[in-house]
């Protein structure tokens, strides 16, 4: 591919700055911090627009499940998708088959049950499904939340991971949330491969997206209204910091050569670090208290992303701040207190104004990794009383 003219640069950079600007105007300036809540007293909810209910931190108590690690199956799926976008956020993919791979991690007991639900999750644009499935001990999130008596589907994204990896301008946001969409079809269906076993099929599917994996979940509820609610975490489309932006401008310059060069002969083109360095990597993504065990694990995941998704996201933004007023299916937002990446979403949960029921909780400590960082536990907590609720 030719390299585009500087004026694609520019215009890029004005892109984001737009997005960031945008964003900000729509939700105005953070409140003022409130005093901590007592121990033990219930989180008090507050009238949000649209009529919509926004709790803090925490949602009612209720008996927890344990179920014990031998009871849980683990099993491989793949899914045969197209790489189109159909969705109401513009932008191009090559219209190619493709198989996205991942696992299916759950109780047993609930695979039996005549109608399960189960929550498909979406990593972001510099992680992969190992986000989700952290080998360290108490950080694995689908395996906290199969203990709980949840059932979990993680993906890595196409151009990600064990996924097939096109060129990298050849697929893009939108085309994730389309590809996300086929997916959930298919696990209600019960159309997609799981290693010779019998595939379930689910009545309920619950998307998840962590970073910009939440801007691909919110479009595939916004244009396919095919979901049955959003479990979000280091994700809103406001707070976009100077530390985004300076990861992405350096990355988007990088993809405008045409991505990095090949690690490995037969590598695919297209592809680029959103992190120009392993500590840039760690620094944007854990907070100062994470875990030695998880810095360590983490580091290993340092990796490429596909171009065409990364240049599409500001676009993607811009359009999302227009979709999430119709996304009417309940939503809960977990945020880090140290997220690098996004500060200042305190008036996030207010657009969505179609949805009466919008949850939040902020994780002390915690950076933009939030699903195995600083109090990560709190979240699994949360998430399992979330999708008990809603399930």
């Amino acid at each position: 591919m030719s390299r585009p003219t500087a004026v694609l640069a520019a215009a890029a950079a004005a892109l984001l700055l737009a997005a960031a600007a945008a964003a900000d105007a729509q939700v105005g300036p953070a409140p003022a911090p409130e005093p901590a809540p007592a121990a033990q007293a219930a989180p008090q909810p507050e009238q949000g627009a649209g009529g919509a209910v926004h709790r803090a931190a925490a949602l009612p108590s209720e008996p927890a499940e344990s179920v014990a690690p031998e009871d849980v199956v683990d099993v491989p799926v793949e899914f045969t998708v197209r790489n189109r976008n159909r969705t109401r956020s513009r932008c191009s993919a090559d219209g190619e088959s493709y198989t996205v791979r991942g696992h299916l991690t759950a109780p047993a007991r609930v695979l039996e049950q005549r109608d399960p639900a189960v929550t498909l999750y979406l990593h972001g644009t510099n992680t992969g499904e190992w986000i989700w499935r952290l080998d360290v001990d108490g950080r694995n999130y689908v395996e906290e939340m199969a203990a709980r008596g949840h059932a979990s589907v993680t993906v890595d994204r196409l151009g990600y991971g064990d996924s097939d990896h096109p060129h990298g301008l050849d697929t893009c946001s939108g085309a994730h949330a389309d590809i996300a969409d086929q997916i959930v079809s298919r696990l209600r269906s019960g159309d997609y491969e799981t290693g010779g076993a019998e595939p379930a099929e689910f009545s309920a599917v619950f998307l998840g997206g962590h970073s910009s994996g939440g801007l691909v979940a919110e479009a595939v509820a916004a244009s396919f209204h095919s979901v049955d609610g959003l479990l979000m975490s280091g994700w809103a489309a406001v707070g976009i910091t100077g530390e985004t932006n300076r990861r992405f401008l350096a990355a988007y310059e990088t993809c405008l050569d045409g991505g990095e060069p090949y690690a490995r002969s037969g590598d695919p083109a297209g592809y680029v670090h959103f992190d120009s360095t392993e500590e840039d990597f760690l620094a944007g993504g854990l907070g100062e208290d994470a875990p030695a065990a998880v810095v360590q694990e983490v580091r290993r995941h340092y990796t490429r992303s596909p171009c065409g998704v990364l240049i599409s996201e500001p676009a993607g933004i811009l359009a999302d701040l227009e979709l999430v007023g119709d996304i009417e299916v309940p939503v809960r937002l977990v945020y880090g207190e140290r997220d690098a990446l996004r500060q200042g979403v305190e008036g996030y949960a207010d657009l969505f104004t179609a949805s009466s029921d919008v949850t939040e909780q902020t994780l002390p400590e915690a950076g933009h990794f939030v699903t195995v960082d600083a109090n990560a536990p709190r979240f699994y907590d949360g998430a399992a009383r979330w999708l008990r609720r809603h399930g």
